[in-house]
């Protein structure tokens, strides 16, 4: 809670002094504003907004720091408080969801702080719009002043009558140069609003977004002490205690294993078809030779038996 504080100090100084100044300069910033009451109103009602809405983060964080506080240092889930947190809102439903020692596994404590981190990006992202709004009202007042001094100046210039008199004529450049000096007036002043709005508004939001992170840190440190990890030189009794994260990536990599290994030994049996293929027909080629040298010594028996026959007559 003490860096919650000093933030908050740091804003509070910020727009005590701020608040001194327009008093101080109040007269003339009465005359800025009064050049174009409905856009300059309507910078004052965002920046007002603006203001209310980084301050309630302030407010909601501090709730949040709290009952994580109270849930870490209680032993009794009833001991909590009744306000539901806001940032640690999925949090507050697995307890609720849950009952028995407070432990974390890897993958809850991943959860938990991947839905803090959304619901804060959530809340800078609000801030953010709203920053961006008031430098677009000043733009589009300046844009707005600008068009109604060039429509003015030209209003002018096709008015003047230089046929008539020097006095006729100056009073006549007079009344038309008012409207083109109050849409210049228009002009400065929103952007003059418009950018100061931004620039309060963004002295906020990076107090809000440090305050946030610490916040963020404090919340993974406490959430730590009761998470449970899990490590690869287990023991046995301990490896029952595997996270479900932890289980379904050594099957995965089982599974890939044992296709590799099915694929191996795949490209083996084939291998070994094709040896006994060649082996098969080598054999056949070798009974094939066999058979014609039986038929060849047949008929060299047969041969010399008419040889000797023939030389015995």
């Amino acid at each position: 809670m003490k860096y919650i504080k000093q933030f908050l100090m740091r804003i509070i100084f910020v727009l005590s002094l701020i608040t001194t100044l327009c008093i101080y300069y109040f007269e003339k910033i009465n005359i800025f504003f009064q050049t174009n009451i409905t856009i300059n109103a309507i910078i004052f009602l965002v920046l007002l907004c603006g203001v209310i809405f980084i301050l309630r983060q302030f407010f909601l964080v501090g709730r949040d720091l709290s009952w994580i506080e109270n849930l870490v240092n209680t032993s009794k889930r009833t001991k909590t408080s009744v306000k539901s947190p806001t940032f640690l809102k999925y949090l507050d439903n697995v307890i609720k969801k849950n009952s028995g020692k407070l432990i974390f596994s890897q993958p809850a404590l991943k959860a938990i702080m991947e839905s803090l981190e959304g619901r804060i990006v959530e809340t800078r992202e609000i801030s953010r719009y709203i920053i961006g709004l008031t430098i677009f009202l000043g733009l589009l007042g300046t844009f707005w002043g600008l068009l109604e001094t060039i429509n003015s100046v030209s209003l002018t210039v096709k008015n003047l009558d230089f046929s008539s008199d020097t006095k006729q004529l100056f009073a006549l450049l007079k009344q038309g140069l008012e409207e083109p000096l109050g849409g210049m007036g228009t002009a400065f002043s929103s952007s003059l609003f418009g950018l100061s709005g931004s620039l309060i508004l963004g002295f906020l939001d990076l107090q809000n977004n440090q305050m946030q992170n610490r916040f963020y840190n404090d919340v993974e440190e406490k959430l730590t002490e009761f998470t449970k990890f899990s490590f690869m030189t287990m023991e046995d009794d301990e490896k029952k205690s595997l996270s479900p994260a932890y289980v379904e990536a050594l099957i995965e990599v089982t599974t890939d294993n044992l296709k590799k290994s099915t694929s191996v030994i795949e490209k083996q049996n084939k291998h070994q078809e094709s040896i006994s293929q060649s082996i098969h027909e080598i054999n056949k080629f070798l009974s094939e030779n066999t058979s014609i040298n039986n038929e060849i010594r047949d008929e060299i028996k047969i041969l010399s038996k008419t040889i000797s026959n023939i030389n015995k007559k």
